[in-house]
């Protein structure tokens, strides 16, 4: 296999999906503990791998849209950064919200009351954050990641 040059834009589109997932499967773990006696064999399989997937396909869509905020030099480049990275992962909860619905709208048709669950998407992945700082501390470290490999593949 040719090896091909790296853009920024695989970059943020790759990392961002991953983020996608982490995020969501933490959100889901910590549904899980809360409700005590519940297992993972208990769950909706199905329902949670359709979220999974959205997630990853919102990550990804976030990360190519915004790639442009990741990678800058100087320290304006890494507020950039951060800016682009908070942006990112907001999208990405409303645009995998919006895909994991979408094999219910497309069964059941579109209502505007569809748009509660998917503008909750754009919170959903910050609540991840809620009561467990190592995960915000690792979304910190993952996202300075992919700022710097953006940078990396941008300065050649």
């Amino acid at each position: 296999m040719a090896r091909h040059r790296r853009s920024p834009k695989y970059v943020t589109t790759l990392m961002m999906a991953l983020i996608g997932v982490l995020l969501i499967a933490a959100f889901m773990a910590e549904d899980v503990i809360a409700q005590g006696g519940l297992t993972w064999a208990d769950l909706p399989k199905g329902l949670m791998l359709r979220y999974l997937l959205a997630m990853a396909i919102g990550g990804a869509l976030a990360g190519w849209l915004l790639a442009g905020m990741f990678g800058r030099s100087g320290l304006g480049g890494f507020v950039l950064g951060f800016l682009g990275a908070v942006i990112a992962t907001l999208v990405a909860g409303l645009f995998g919200s919006a895909a994991g619905l979408l094999p219910d709208l497309l069964r059941d048709g579109w209502s505007s009351s569809d748009l509660v669950p998917i503008f909750y998407g754009l919170a959903a992945l910050p609540l991840a954050f809620a009561g467990q700082p190592l995960l915000f501390v690792g979304w910190l470290v993952v996202m300075l990641l992919t700022h710097l490999w953006a940078r990396r593949v941008r300065t050649g």
